[in-house]
C-alpha cells in the first residue's frame, strides 16, 4: 500500500510539473507570437519621422486591417503599438490585429469614441502584461522619476500626429463613469479635477474642458476591479 501511495504521489508530481511546463511554454509562445506580429507591422509601416520620432504609413497598415486607426509610441519604453477600434470593447481583448487568438491582445480605442481621437476623453485599453508588453509599463508611472523620464508620448493617426503631454495618472474602478463619454462642461471639469487631485505623479500640464485627452487604461490590483488610468493632453504637432 505504501508503495502504491508513493507511486501515485510521484505520478501526481510529474503531472503537475508537466502541466506547469506546458503553461510556461504556452505563455512564452504567445508572447513571442504577439511580439512577432507587431514587429511585422513596424517593419511594414514605420519609418523615421520629422515632427514625431516615427512616421506611420497608415495606407499600408489599413491594407492589412482597416480597424487600425492609430499608433502609440513612447520613446525609451516598450510602448510602440498600433491602436484598433472594433464595434465593441471585447473583440481585441484577446486578439492580434490579424484576428488570431493571443493573450496579449491589441491596444484598442473604446467603441464609443470617435476614431479620429477628437473626443474629450479618448479611452484606449491595453493589458498589463508581465512581460512589460502592451501597457505593462504604465504602473511605473506611480514613481515621479519614471514620469520625469517619460513625460511625453506620441499618437499618430491618419488625420494628424499628436504629442501626448501626460497630465495625471490615477486609480479608478472598471465600472467607473470615468470611462463614459463626457459631453457637458461640468462633467469634464469634474473629471479633470479628480484626475489632478488623485494623480500618482505631479505634472505641470494643465487640461481644460475643450481639450482632447488620451486616457490609457490597464488593470491594477489594489482592490477588486481596480484600473489604472494615465491621461495626456493631445497637442497637434503642427501646433508646436
Amino acid at each position: 500500500m505504501r508503495k502504491l501511495v508513493r507511486v501515485l504521489a510521484w505520478i501526481v508530481a510529474v503531472a503537475a510539473l508537466c502541466f506547469a511546463a506546458f503553461k510556461l511554454y504556452a505563455y512564452f509562445s504567445e508572447t513571442k507570437e504577439g511580439d512577432d506580429s507587431v514587429e511585422k507591422l513596424r517593419e511594414l509601416a514605420l519609418s523615421e519621422g520629422e515632427g514625431a520620432p516615427i512616421s506611420v504609413d497608415f495606407k499600408a497598415l489599413q491594407s492589412e486591417n482597416p480597424d487600425i486607426i492609430g499608433w502609440l509610441y513612447c520613446e525609451g519604453t516598450p510602448i510602440n503599438y498600433p491602436i484598433v477600434q472594433a464595434e465593441d470593447n471585447s473583440y481585441y481583448l484577446r486578439r492580434l490585429t490579424d484576428g488570431s487568438y493571443n493573450a496579449n491582445g491589441t491596444l484598442f480605442l473604446d467603441y464609443r469614441c470617435s476614431s479620429d481621437f477628437t473626443d474629450f476623453n479618448c479611452v484606449v485599453y491595453g493589458h498589463r502584461m508581465k512581460s512589460k508588453a502592451m501597457f505593462g509599463t504604465l504602473p511605473e508611472y506611480a514613481e515621479q522619476s519614471y514620469f520625469e523620464a517619460h513625460p511625453v508620448m506620441y499618437l499618430l493617426t491618419p488625420q494628424a500626429d499628436y504629442k501626448v503631454m501626460l497630465a495625471a495618472g490615477f486609480m479608478t474602478r472598471a465600472d467607473s463613469d470615468n470611462y463614459d463619454p463626457m459631453d457637458d462642461s461640468d462633467t469634464r471639469q469634474a473629471f479633470i479635477d479628480y484626475a489632478t487631485a488623485n494623480s500618482l505623479f505631479k505634472s505641470d500640464v494643465e487640461c481644460t474642458v475643450n481639450d482632447s485627452l488620451l486616457c490609457l487604461s490597464t488593470c491594477s490590483y489594489e482592490y477588486e476591479n481596480a484600473r489604472l488610468m494615465i491621461i495626456g493632453k493631445l497637442q497637434r504637432l503642427a501646433d508646436d
